[in-house]
């Protein structure tokens, strides 16, 4: 059996074009003994580094199977692998860096914390790869191997040092807040969002973060992995002809697209015996039949509304154990005012072919916020809120108060609507 798994060994020795399947299913079967030779090609790549062979693999693979064998010894080694300059780290992992590296490390992790703390400061160190060991302490700490306030602390850490580190870390940042759902930390969020640190292409603002933070969420490290399902599909090797994009494949997309985001061109008509639309569980004609149209109503229909909230936090109606959700942080009135705002502001991404006049975009704002405005200024009045601030440490959820209300006031202006203009400038300027 060694002298096949040292076959084995040496047929994933050099590069090849083709995936090695049989070399792989012989190492996976006999992982102890297959082992110290990966071990060895990892020290291989760490003494020669650039002067390495270029057509020599070993090491690339090695990295893989032994996150596989989940080979808590060689994480001393991997380490010192990916610690390497950005140049050698290029050279002998390549795109790994951005793929897999954070499932490598997670399931060779051997408990030390202080070596991934370090390394994750360590400015020398190419960003990508810091990301990945903070992914992997972020995984460590959904799966309880790592305590909240010291995961917290140390993410405070890196957010108001004072040396600037790599965008890309700051945005992973970002995404292992939400993930492991640390709503205390928004505050951090913001900070990292105001000082400019995320391009706005990676994270739209602020409110793409709450919806991350309430929405489902998935473990951020796999485990087990399997070696071969993760490479054999790569570039490097040669891979089955794939069916060519038809002209047909193309419309139906096209034919997709719009019916997800075209407005509805028929409306459906209640009968007076039907359920009310609006949920109230009455017949029709006991409901919402003679009750005159709400503004929004004019702009949007409930089932649009409901379209554009498809990424609004779920509601807690029913809960999952675990789960966090706005319900726990924010009274329903909060939110019905937030879902307004998101309504009028969220981004929506609808095909350049399907854009909107930029007047009617300008008149859901209006109408949306004129709406939101109207709630707002009941729930300050009523529970004697004194200023924005107050409001926003409260009750805020995607935007602030400022954000909102000034485009309120402009809209206000150029639709001329002055008595509506003249309410939101006296209730900001008393508070």
């Amino acid at each position: 059996m060694k002298d096949l798994v040292q076959k084995a060994i040496k047929d994933i020795t050099i590069r090849s074009r083709k995936f090695p399947e049989e070399p792989f299913r012989i190492i996976t079967e006999n992982q102890e003994l297959a082992i110290p030779y990966l071990d060895s090609a990892i020290e291989k790549a760490i003494s020669e580094k650039e002067d390495l062979d270029e057509d020599y693999q070993l090491h690339f693979y090695a990295l893989y199977l032994l996150g596989q064998f989940r080979e808590k010894k060689s994480f001393p080694r991997i380490m010192e692998l990916i610690s390497l300059p950005d140049e050698a780290v290029d050279f002998l992992i390549g795109d790994s860096v951005t793929t897999n590296l954070c499932d490598i490390l997670y399931n060779t992790y051997n408990g030390d914390i202080e070596l991934l703390k370090e390394s994750v400061k360590n400015p020398d160190i190419n960003d990508f790869v810091r990301s990945s060991m903070l992914k992997a302490m972020g995984q460590l700490y959904l799966d309880g191997s790592l305590e909240k306030t010291e995961f917290q602390d140390f993410i405070r850490q890196i957010v108001y040092k004072k040396e600037e580190i790599g965008e890309y870390i700051y945005t992973e940042l970002i995404y292992i807040i939400c993930e492991c759902s640390f709503v205390e930390m928004f505050p951090e969020i913001r900070r990292i969002l105001a000082d400019g640190r995320v391009e706005p292409f990676v994270i739209e603002g602020y409110a793409e973060c709450v919806d991350m933070m309430f929405n489902d969420k998935e473990d951020i490290c796999k485990t087990p992995i399997n070696a071969a399902d993760l490479l054999r599909g790569w570039a490097m090797f040669e891979q089955p002809k794939q069916k060519e994009f038809s002209k047909k494949d193309m419309k139906d997309l096209l034919r997709a697209i719009d019916a997800e985001y075209e407005r509805p061109k028929k409306k459906v008509k209640i009968g007076r015996n039907d359920p009310c639309p609006c949920g109230s569980g009455k017949k029709y004609k006991h409901c919402c039949l003679n009750k005159p149209k709400a503004p929004i109503d004019e702009v949007e229909t409930e089932q649009e509304r409901k379209k554009w909230l498809k990424h609004y936090p779920v509601s807690a109606s029913k809960r999952e154990t675990g789960r966090i959700y706005l319900e726990d942080f924010f009274d329903s009135e909060s939110i019905e005012i937030d879902k307004l705002i998101y309504l009028a502001l969220n981004y929506r991404p609808i095909p350049i072919w399907q854009s909107e006049a930029e007047d009617a975009v300008d008149n859901r704002k209006r109408v949306y916020l004129s709406e939101a405005f109207k709630k707002f200024r009941e729930k300050v009045k009523r529970e004697g809120i004194k200023t924005v601030r107050e409001y926003d440490e409260k009750y805020s959820i995607h935007y602030q108060c400022r954000e909102w209300i000034e485009v309120l006031q402009t809209l206000l202006e150029e639709s001329g609507d002055s008595e509506l203009l003249e309410d939101v400038s006296q209730c900001c300027k008393n508070m």
